[in-house]
């Protein structure tokens, strides 16, 4: 049976982060394997210019852009999270796997990055963690200052907007457990 995006309603859908593709991560099956071009462009950049090549024109990794809107859904929770540390290459990543899913997809982010993973469970967005075991628990960060004692939305490293002091960074609260 086949769903709206013309794929088969039953298909597994691996979203692939640059070191599933450094690693060669592969899966047999009804797993269709994806990621977006920013990642390739990591890939390519990190010395892997022949894989990045490869995994192009091989056609085993399908290569899709996310919907802008995707994009910035996942900027607004990444903020609403404080995970400030997430590139635009993550942001686009995590945009794809929300859209996948929206779409109607059972898709799942193959990720070693601990922000990635954290920002993909609170949106609600399976992962596979690959080279270690991945989060043990949902993290919401606060950026805050040590001298004055704000709080707020803000880039650790940058002033205070009360004080000029420089910001930091630190767990606001768990959100869930990891099993």
């Amino acid at each position: 049976m086949r769903g709206g995006s013309g794929r088969d309603l039953d298909t597994r859908i691996k979203v692939l982060d640059s070191t599933a593709l450094f690693i060669g991560f592969t899966e047999g099956g009804k797993t269709e394997l994806v990621t977006c071009k920013e990642v390739l462009e990591e890939v390519k950049y990190g010395g892997g210019q022949l894989r990045a090549a490869a995994i192009r024109e091989g056609g085993l990794v399908k290569i899709l852009k996310p919907s802008e809107n995707y994009v910035e859904k996942v900027r607004k929770s990444a903020l609403r999270a404080g995970e400030y540390d997430l590139s635009e290459t993550d942001i686009k990543l995590l945009a794809l796997a929300l859209q996948l899913l929206d779409e109607g997809a059972d898709v799942s982010i193959v990720t070693s990055d601990y922000s990635i993973q954290n920002l993909a469970e609170i949106m609600g967005l399976k992962v596979d963690p690959i080279l270690h075991k991945g989060i043990k628990k949902v993290i919401k960060w606060t950026t805050y200052c040590e001298i004055c004692g704000w709080r707020g939305e803000a880039e650790p490293g940058t002033p205070c907007p009360r004080c000029g002091a420089r910001l930091k960074r630190r767990p606001d609260k768990e959100v869930s457990k990891k099993n």
